[in-house]
């Protein structure tokens, strides 16, 4: 399933001032610049203001940068951004905290914990696809919107529970809001490249500050708003601790040094929330829009369903069952990566196969232009579960698919994330088929995350 891997190629430069100018203007989505000599070397290097940028695109220098030196690296500025809404997480932390943590916490996502959460999971999916079939037949959807709002039920239930998962849904539009803000502020860091200490100032100065201009004060409503609702579950929590949802889990991870703080707890939550439901939303909806252009791989999805559920609700001994469900969502994430960028700052002077990458310099993964590289997949332009069954799990690069990451860094949500695709996939196939609406145009737009510029309108149609 992969094609023979070739020796990296030497680097060009390109134009920083037209990179610049292509991401200020059109916003995250150019990286033309990039891909089109990406498609002609292996390290592509560049100047942003003062600092220097290099693109890597090889598997082999991305592992590099992600696990073998993977000191010599930590999380870039723009990272600075994100961490003034989201608080010091798994997501933004570095170094050793962020080492005594993630072991911490990586009991709590394993499979054999997330499958006592199934329950949780299904709940919301089962509300949605009732609230669909309410609708009749043949009636048009738009795919972004739902699976946003759908993703965020389910993961503010299995954060919060039955009981708070509303809160989630409450947060909605604070939630989105706070997306947008962070993606023009993300498209500004890149273009000037401020220092570090300055964007943590700001983050300092949108927190505390009693009255700012717009858009500023947007951010400072959005950012407080998420703060007292998490806040009010959290003071409702403390006591208990046998809830089978991820904060009880969090409020009961322990080490020899002691429990997390309320405020990691917070900041893991909210976390969670935010950047596990954007990318599995995106996701989702690039998989119907794939499915609905390719038949063939739709209906070998809804035969796998009816086989292995017959109609009924899955429970977590049907996940494995489900593999051309899973893989389906895994080929939609290889051709259209929710996170297009994997972005590191060079802590230390480096070498990457005899190219200097100085320290303070940016490294990007362009991981789109990856997961279209001929070298490392068959035929890439085609939509392809195969690669995805369990028998191929090891014909591509470990380090040439990159949805979550890669590396000792790896999204620690990834388990959580295919099953609940897995299950909304499963769920909706039982009572619907999805067609792309004719004429409507669906093309990638990188923001925070890679989406749909204007939505996929799907029409559904009832399966007998």
């Amino acid at each position: 399933m992969t094609a023979t891997a070739s020796a990296p190629r030497v680097t060009p430069t390109t134009s920083g001032i037209r990179v610049a100018q292509s991401m200020l203007l059109s916003g995250l989505i150019s990286f033309n610049q990039i891909a089109e000599k990406a498609s002609e070397a292996d390290i592509v290097r560049w100047r942003s203001g003062p600092r220097q940028v290099f693109a890597i695109t090889h598997p082999d220098y991305i592992e590099h940068v992600l696990r073998k030196h993977a000191d010599r690296y930590m999380k870039s500025v723009e990272y600075q951004l994100v961490s003034t809404v989201l608080g010091r997480s798994l997501f933004t932390d570095d170094g050793e905290t962020w080492q005594r943590h993630r072991t911490m916490l990586n009991p709590f996502f394993s499979r054999r914990q997330l499958n006592g959460m199934i329950d949780l999971m299904v709940d919301p999916i089962e509300r949605y696809v009732a609230d669909l079939d309410s609708h009749g037949d043949g009636f048009e959807l738009e795919m972004v919107s739902d699976m946003t709002m759908l993703t965020l039920d389910v993961v503010g239930t299995a954060l919060f529970g039955r009981e708070l998962g509303s809160v989630a849904k409450t947060m909605g539009h604070a939630v989105t809001t706070g997306l947008r803000l962070g993606e023009v502020a993300a498209r500004l860091t890149l273009v000037a490249a401020p220092p570090a200490w300055a964007v943590r100032l700001l983050g300092h100065t949108v927190h505390y500050a009693p009255l700012l201009p717009p858009p500023l004060d947007r951010a400072q409503f959005t950012m407080r708003a998420i703060d007292r609702m998490v806040d009010d579950v959290l003071e409702s929590r403390e006591a208990d601790d046998e809830s089978v949802d991820l904060l009880g889990m969090l409020l009961r991870a322990r080490d020899q040094e002691g429990t997390l703080t309320t405020q990691r707890v917070r900041d893991e939550a909210v976390t969670f929330m935010i950047a596990g439901h954007e990318t599995t939303a995106n996701g989702m909806a690039w998989m119907w829009y794939l499915l609905a252009l390719n038949g063939w791989a739709r209906e070998r999805m809804l035969e796998e369903v009816d086989t292995v559920l017959g109609g009924r609700t899955p429970t977590a001994k049907d996940v494995p069952l489900l593999p051309w469900t899973s893989a389906c969502f895994q080929e939609a994430l290889r051709y259209f990566s929710p996170i297009w960028v994997v972005p590191r700052t060079a802590i230390v002077e480096d070498e990457i196969d005899g190219h200097r990458i100085p320290k303070g310099s940016t490294v990007l993964v362009p991981v789109n232009a990856v997961h279209h590289d001929p070298r490392f997949w068959d035929d890439p332009q085609r939509f392809d579960p195969t690669r995805f069954l369990p028998e191929h799990a090891r014909d591509h690069h470990r380090f040439a698919y990159l949805p979550f990451g890669a590396g000792q860094r790896i999204c620690i949500g990834r388990t959580f994330a295919l099953m609940e695709a897995t299950l909304i996939a499963a769920m909706m196939s039982q009572r619907f088929a999805f067609e792309a609406v004719p004429g409507h145009p669906v093309e990638p737009e990188a923001t925070l995350t890679l989406r749909p510029r204007r939505g996929v309108r799907m029409i559904a149609r009832r399966r007998p």
